[in-house]
C-alpha cells in the first residue's frame, strides 16, 4: 500500500469535516484511538510513518505540520483546525528544542505511557488483579505514597540519561536506551552515587525534585511504567496480609471468618508483567482528560 502525502491527510479532513491526528509510532495509534473513544470523538489517527517521506518520532512530526503549516488554507481556517500532530515532551523540552506550531500539541509528560503512573490506576488495578470489590473501602493514597518511596531508585538512573541527552560532551552512566532492569544492578547504583552530588545541582537546574509529577515529566515512560508495575502488584499482593491482620478494613469475606479465603489474594496467573499491561487499559482516568479537551476541540473546528 503506498504511503499517504502530506497535504493530502490535510485534503481528507477538510473534505470530510473530520479532525485528523499525526501522532509519533504505530503503536501510538490505538492509544490514541482509545482516548478518542473514551470522549467520542469521531476522528482519524495516522503514524507520521505512514505519510511518505517522513519517519516516525517527534523529528517526523515537527517536519510534517511544518510542511502543512506552509500550505496556503482555502477557507481561512488553520492547519490546526483540521490536522493536529501530536508529540512526547522528552528530553527536547530541557533542551529548550520545543516546536510552537500551533498545529503541534505537546504532551506534558515524557511520552504517553507516563500518563498511566497515576493514583487513579490504583483502584482499577486493585480490581482486576483481586477479588474485591470496588465498594470495598482501600486507602489508595496511602498505598500511592508508598508506590513514591519505593520507585526512587529510578530517580538517578533517568537523571543521568537526561544530563546526556541535554549535554552532549556528558560521559554518562545510563543513556535513553539502557534496560530498566539495570536500575537495580549494584554496580550502577554504587556508579550513580558517586555522582549524586552532580546530580543534584543538574536537577536544580531545572526545578526537577523527587515526587512522582515531577518524575513523569524526565523520566523515560517505559521505564516509569515498569517500575510504577511493579511497585503497585507488591503493595496489591499484601493487602492480604493486610486484611488478616486487620491493619486495613479487612473485606467481607475475612471479616465473617479469618480462615476464609481472602477476597484480596491475587486472581491466579497474574504478576507484575499483566499488571503492566493491564494498566495500559485505564485510558479514562483523569491525566488523559487535557488530552480529550485538545482532540475534541479539533472535532468541535473541523466540523463548523
Amino acid at each position: 500500500m503506498d504511503k499517504y502525502e502530506v497535504d493530502e491527510i490535510l485534503n481528507l479532513a477538510i473534505m470530510s469535516k473530520t479532525p485528523y491526528f499525526i501522532v509519533e509510532g504505530i503503536d501510538d495509534i490505538c492509544i490514541y484511538e482509545a482516548i478518542a473513544r473514551s470522549a467520542n470523538i469521531n476522528c482519524e489517527i495516522y503514524s507520521v510513518a505512514m505519510i511518505d517521506g517522513y519517519v516516525g518520532g517527534n523529528d517526523g512530526v515537527i517536519q510534517a505540520m511544518t510542511s502543512l503549516d506552509a500550505l496556503n488554507m482555502p477557507n481561512g481556517k488553520a492547519v490546526e483546525h483540521y490536522v493536529l500532530g501530536i508529540i512526547d515532551r522528552d528530553a527536547r523540552f530541557y533542551r529548550n528544542e520545543m516546536p510552537t506550531l500551533p498545529s503541534i500539541f505537546s504532551l506534558n509528560y515524557y511520552s504517553i505511557e507516563s500518563h498511566y503512573i497515576s493514583k487513579f490506576a490504583v483502584q482499577p488495578s486493585i480490581d482486576r488483579l483481586t477479588r474485591i470489590s470496588s465498594s470495598d473501602e482501600v486507602d489508595v493514597d496511602l498505598i500511592f505514597s508508598k508506590i513514591e518511596q519505593n520507585i526512587f531508585d529510578v530517580f538517578y538512573f533517568s537523571l543521568d540519561a537526561l544530563k546526556n541527552a541535554v549535554i552532549p560532551s556528558y560521559q554518562s552512566i545510563i543513556s535513553y536506551s539502557s534496560s530498566i532492569g539495570r536500575r537495580k544492578n549494584a554496580n550502577t547504583v554504587s556508579a550513580l552515587q558517586t555522582i549524586k552530588h552532580d546530580l543534584d545541582l543538574f536537577a536544580l537546574n531545572f526545578n526537577i525534585s523527587t515526587n512522582i509529577e515531577s518524575m513523569r515529566e524526565f523520566v523515560k515512560g517505559k521505564w516509569m511504567l515498569t517500575a510504577f508495575a511493579e511497585e503497585l502488584f507488591n503493595e496489591i499482593a499484601q493487602l492480604t496480609i493486610s486484611c488478616k491482620s486487620s491493619t486495613i478494613k479487612q473485606c467481607r469475606m475475612c471479616e465473617l471468618d479469618d480462615t476464609a479465603p481472602c477476597l484480596y489474594q491475587l486472581r491466579e496467573g497474574l504478576n507484575k508483567n499483566s499488571l503492566y499491561s493491564m494498566i495500559q487499559d485505564f485510558i479514562e482516568i483523569p491525566d488523559f482528560d487535557y488530552i480529550r479537551s485538545a482532540m475534541k476541540s479539533v472535532e468541535v473546528n473541523a466540523g463548523t
